[in-house]
């Protein structure tokens, strides 16, 4: 139960192929672009490879992508407080560049 007033997120939304992987799943390899969009290439714990942009969603927890780089993604999740409500917490997934370092 939600309590009014609180963040909350967007539970008709259709979900997105990531956000059935925890970020601790899901690792970046690289990326791909123009000076127009930039795309992160996270490779799944199945080892399948996914192309994402700003504004797609990842993670359990409505990670929403906010800005990606060539060394990381910017990721704002909602996490429930306990109390019926929503708290947004930032989180990164940086380069990684060897399976070695995962």
């Amino acid at each position: 139960i939600q309590a009014p007033g609180c963040l909350s997120p967007d539970t008709k939304r259709v979900k997105q192929p990531l956000e059935k992987y925890a970020l601790s799943d899901l690792v970046m390899r690289g990326t791909l672009g123009d000076k127009y969009q930039i795309w992160a290439l996270l490779e799944a714990s199945d080892l399948t490879l996914h192309r994402v942009s700003v504004g797609n969603f990842i993670g359990l927890y409505h990670g929403e992508i906010l800005q990606v780089s060539e060394t990381e993604v910017n990721i704002m999740e909602l996490s429930p407080d306990g109390m019926g409500c929503w708290v947004e917490r930032e989180t990164q997934l940086k380069l990684v560049t060897s399976a070695l370092n995962k």
